[in-house]
């Protein structure tokens, strides 16, 4: 009997670094380790191959001029070719879902969605783009949902819950909650120093904050800032390292932060730190005496589970996944709240936290669940 072979239809895959990106990658690689075939379709990235194998994963870039909408059409008449070979195809929210559905219905193939995050109802809260674009982002992202998929892969029990209340005629056995993984080698802290990052940086004496993530609205970086300022006049070796990426699509979100630094005078109390590579990130994260995830909306938040099986204090906000996330030694806030955020940040200073044991999210369960989900989609692979 052949390999059973599945497509992975994603917007973006590595060398492109990110959640999902790591999500997917480890999932790929971990079915061609257990002796299935992973094909995988995404954008083009400067620099990265048309078509290459890495770590026995074919993967298919497609030009699309760095346009994720592009993809959408341009990468379909791939997708229709390699659809011939495949068993299953796997896709995931949001660009890649339309030629991914498509491909399916013309090659008559099953199809599973996974969804990261829920944002319907939501965007003008926590994106920072016109009205005008969030009303059309959240009719697409309901149209979205109204496609048939064979089932539907939340990554937290919060956004399946989120998923079924967005869509009510989703029969509950067709969304199945699996959630990310992390590798905890790559997140061992005894890999990492505590100090390197801090020597170069020249803060031995000072008290760390750390935040990961775009500069936007949504993983709440205005109001962190907002916060740091109420704290600075009873601590004022209080500073903030900020690794924000500097992406194109980041510009106005990296400038509205920089304006709002120089506002609230703590030029002095922020380090900005261009997104780093995968690899350098438990050092940086390893400097800190506190993480703060204060994200209005997390699909999962690897940046907490990182934080966490680093073993580092984290405060975050107590909405969407964080909670289900969080573990050992943390501080749940309320989103959104400058003075709840500043309160917390005194109790981490004065080492003042809350704790439940250590949670994990293996690597190993994450492959599992996807092949029986596979499994159960295609009785024929048992």
């Amino acid at each position: 009997m052949p390999s059973p072979t599945i497509l992975f239809c994603l917007d973006y895959y590595y060398p492109h670094v990110g959640g999902a990106e790591v999500l997917f990658q480890n999932l790929a690689e971990g079915l061609v380790a257990r002796g299935w075939r992973a094909i995988v379709v995404t954008q083009r990235v400067p620099g990265a191959k048309a078509t290459e194998t890495v770590n026995g994963v074919e993967v298919h870039r497609v030009w699309t001029g760095n346009s994720r909408y592009l993809f959408t059409f341009l990468c379909l008449p791939t997708m229709l070719g390699l659809a011939r070979a495949a068993d299953l195809i796997h896709t995931s929210t949001f660009a890649a879902a339309w030629p991914a559905w498509l491909t399916a219905k013309w090659r008559r193939r099953p199809l599973v969605l996974t969804v990261h995050e829920v944002w319907i109802g939501q965007w003008n809260r926590v994106s920072d783009a016109s009205w005008l674009s969030n009303l059309a982002y959240d009719l697409l992202e309901r149209a979205l949902y109204w496609w048939d998929y064979q089932n539907y892969v939340a990554v937290s029990k919060a956004t399946a819950d989120a998923l079924r209340r967005c869509r009510r005629r989703i029969p509950a056995e067709c969304v199945t909650t699996i959630h990310n993984g992390l590798d905890y080698d790559f997140w061992n802290p005894t890999r990492y120093s505590v100090n390197a990052i801090r020597d170069r940086l020249g803060l031995a004496k000072r008290q760390v904050f750390f935040f990961s993530g775009r500069p936007g609205n949504s993983k709440g970086l205005p109001i962190l800032l907002q916060a740091l300022a109420k704290i600075i006049p009873e601590y004022p070796q209080a500073i903030l390292v900020a690794l924000i990426s500097h992406a194109p699509a980041c510009q106005a979100g990296l400038k509205r932060a920089l304006a709002l630094i120089k506002k609230l005078a703590l030029e002095d109390h922020v380090v900005i730190i261009p997104s780093v590579k995968h690899a350098e990130l438990p050092g940086w994260v390893m400097a800190a005496d506190t993480v703060v995830v204060p994200s209005l909306s997390e699909g999962f938040g690897f940046a907490a589970a990182e934080a966490c099986a680093l073993g580092k204090p984290v405060i975050a906000t107590n909405n969407a996944s964080l909670p289900e996330v969080v573990s050992g030694h943390h501080l749940l806030i309320p989103p959104n709240d400058a003075d709840a955020l500043a309160a917390a940040m005194r109790r981490a200073i004065n080492h003042d936290f809350d704790y439940v044991p250590p949670r994990q999210f293996l690597l190993a369960d994450n492959l599992q669940k996807h092949i029986d989900l596979y499994a159960q989609i295609l009785p024929s692979l048992t």
